[in-house]
């Protein structure tokens, strides 16, 4: 059986390390030869899921420097598998020496015990989201390949607690989104949840929220019936990131206020293609993909480490309260949208490579 720690078919990721461990790594394994990474822009991608010394943000940082192993040479991908790691520099182990005495509310802790019988790990093992790094730094170059295909992966902020934002999908813009602090392409939404993570900040506590995710000119028929649809490998990906509790596809739940004649995405031939007048169903029926824009949502809880006292169990299995101190974030979502959309990425570009083992030699 597997350990859990691979994703994909054809392109396969395993991931690897701990948050207070020497370092954090991956190998990706089946990435198509010949191919020049943009080196600027996976980096630079990578970067965009460190903290940026935001108040609602954690004070750890990491230079998150890949350090690259195996599978690419003189600038370009070999056919092997491309190892690598990034070092974790800045750990502070002494900050968990009260909070490992007890099993933390909402962390992992307590289900880690009880299926590996080991105290919890500094910082939370590989339960951490330090762990996404890897994660980060795969899906750039998995999102690197597919932009050269003309497949674009727009993710952003949509809600934070209650505050939802409102966006046109025909106009959204990278640039608009990269701008925001919080990746947010509605400014005025933006300002309430600015708002909210202020006061969060001051009363010691944490929210959570959503991120939406377009993918434009992905081909039709990506996709492979019944248990590997396109859908369900991407709710795979999506519910494997740290902390995410739900996600919905095109109208999602507000699909169930819809009359079946309603929620149909008529279609009729335009200019010689195949166009739908709606998008319902998120670009994917049957669980193959139908040429429209991929949409769905991705849920995230609030960050489980909240600086008020709560109660809990200890090591001795006896009744305790515990307050957690360390760097911790109120809400990590903004961070998330790179984490999101590369586990995307990898995905789309697994199925691409998947769909291309039908093609007649």
């Amino acid at each position: 059986m597997a350990a859990g720690n691979t994703f994909g078919t054809i392109l396969k990721f395993t991931s690897f390390g701990e948050s207070h461990g020497p370092a954090i790594g991956g190998i990706l394994d089946g990435f198509p030869s010949g191919f020049e990474p943009d080196m600027e822009f996976v980096n630079d991608f990578v970067q965009k899921r460190s903290p940026s010394g935001s108040i609602w943000e954690t004070q750890r940082k990491e230079k998150d420097e890949a350090e690259i192993l195996s599978g690419i040479s003189n600038g370009k991908t070999i056919g092997s598998p491309i190892a690598f790691i990034f070092r974790n520099k800045n750990i502070k182990p002494q900050d968990y020496s009260e909070i490992n005495k007890s099993f933390r509310p909402g962390h992992a802790d307590y289900a880690y015990f009880k299926k590996y019988g080991i105290d919890g790990q500094s910082g939370g093992g590989r339960a951490s989201g330090r762990e996404t790094v890897a994660r980060v730094f795969a899906g750039a170059l998995a999102l690197d390949y597919l932009r050269k295909m003309n497949i674009e992966i727009f993710s952003f902020v949509s809600a934070i607690g209650s505050v939802n934002a409102e966006f046109d999908p025909e106009i959204l813009d990278k640039n608009t989104i990269e701008s925001s602090v919080l990746r947010c392409p509605d400014s005025v939404a933006e300002k309430a949840m600015l708002d909210l993570l202020e006061n969060l900040k001051k009363e010691n506590d944490s929210v959570g929220g959503c991120v939406s995710t377009f993918l434009k000119n992905v081909p039709a028929g990506l996709g492979e019936p019944l248990f590997s649809k396109f859908n369900a490998a991407l709710s795979q990906a999506m519910m494997s990131i740290p902390a995410v509790k739900a996600i919905e596809f095109g109208a999602g739940k507000d699909g169930l206020k819809l009359k079946g004649s309603e929620y149909n995405d008529a279609m009729s031939m335009n200019s010689g293609k195949i166009s739908f007048d709606s998008n319902h169903s998120g670009g994917i029926q049957g669980g193959i993909s139908n040429g429209n824009d991929v949409f769905f949502n991705t849920c995230f809880r609030p960050p489980s480490s909240v600086g008020k006292m709560q109660n809990t169990v200890n090591r001795s299995f006896e009744n305790s309260e515990l307050e957690i101190k360390g760097r911790h974030d109120v809400c990590f979502v903004p961070r998330a949208v790179p984490v999101v959309s590369a586990m995307t990425a990898l995905c789309v570009l697994d199925l691409l490579l998947l769909n291309n083992a039908y093609q007649i030699l």
